[in-house]
């Protein structure tokens, strides 16, 4: 009879109450400072749990889509936490190129040594590793996460030219296609791909894919999440509050999933809190509307 074994298990005692460490945070001791998104993230949802191991186990890249400040960004680093891994990210933009993923050749420190007669017999020299490269060879043979986001922010044609690569866990060193960089059996990296939805992925990188979605967070979700990086500053019922001011938004704007983010809410939350706002007031009139309505379609500006 087959059992499900955890690779990856962030709550083994199954997730925990507001305040209570099992939520997979560190929390803050005081209000002084708190705990940032690389540090703490709620594991409440089993579905996202079981994504990330279906990905471990089969090797495959886990491909999160869902609407900025859901949590996908913040997931990699975390699960690299939990597991006590390397962690490596590559923010994508409209430039990045597929080479930029596996290595990086400084042009300009070679033609600096050439016109310095400095030049480097070793052309390998001039090559800097990529993310991918550094996963796949680890230099001191810990397992590594990587993650690289915003992956539909990229021309068209990378995703496809990650297939390869990911495919094999390999790829030709640049300076001689005899040799291989590939990743030891057993030094595998788990790989974190995010997605705003802006473009259209192509189906055979979908097809190659562990695929996970969020959507818009519970009122639960956000009272752990608040727990998690307040800790002992965590104010339950001003949380409540504000929790259900969001929810609210929510419920008027066009698409629920542009609503205000966990990470506006944290940052809402964080100023009532230093600053001694409550809901209600004018100062949180004031509040809201530069922390959470934001221009947003559907919310008129108060004041």
């Amino acid at each position: 009879m087959l059992r499900y074994e955890k690779e990856f298990d962030p709550a083994p005692d199954g997730g925990g109450a507001p305040g209570d460490d099992r939520c997979g945070g560190t929390g803050s001791s005081s209000g002084v400072g708190y705990a940032t998104d690389d540090k703490v993230y709620v594991f409440d949802d089993e579905r996202v749990v079981l994504a990330v191991n279906v990905a471990l186990k089969t090797g495959r890249p886990l491909l999160l889509f869902g609407p900025p400040g859901s949590g996908k960004s913040s997931l990699a680093p975390n699960v690299a936490r939990v597991l006590g891994w390397n962690y490596h990210a590559h923010v994508v933009t409209a430039r990045t190129e597929p080479e930029d993923l596996l290595w990086r050749f400084d042009a300009l420190k070679r033609l600096n040594d050439a016109q310095a007669h400095k030049l480097e017999d070793d052309i390998a020299t001039y090559y800097a590793k990529g993310p991918l490269w550094r996963a796949f060879a680890p230099e001191n043979g810990v397992r590594s996460v990587v993650l690289l986001d915003e992956i539909d922010k990229a021309d068209p044609d990378l995703p496809n030219s990650l297939l390869g690569p990911l495919g094999s866990l390999s790829f030709p060193v640049p300076w001689d296609d005899r040799e291989t960089v590939s990743a030891d059996p057993g030094q595998e990296p788990f790989v974190v791909i995010t997605s705003n939805d802006e473009r259209e992925l192509p189906r055979p990188f979908l097809r190659r894919c562990v695929v996970f979605e969020f959507g818009p967070p519970s009122r639960e979700h956000l009272l752990r999440v608040a727990a998690s990086h307040l800790g002992e500053d965590y104010d339950e019922d001003l949380t409540g509050q504000v929790a259900d001011y969001i929810l609210s938004v929510r419920g008027t704007v066009n698409d629920p999933a542009a609503g205000p983010s966990t990470a506006e809410f944290l940052d809402a939350l964080k100023a009532c809190r230093r600053l001694g706002v409550t809901p209600g007031t004018k100062e949180w009139d004031m509040l809201r509307t530069i922390t959470l309505h934001k221009r947003r379609e559907g919310l008129e500006p108060l004041g």
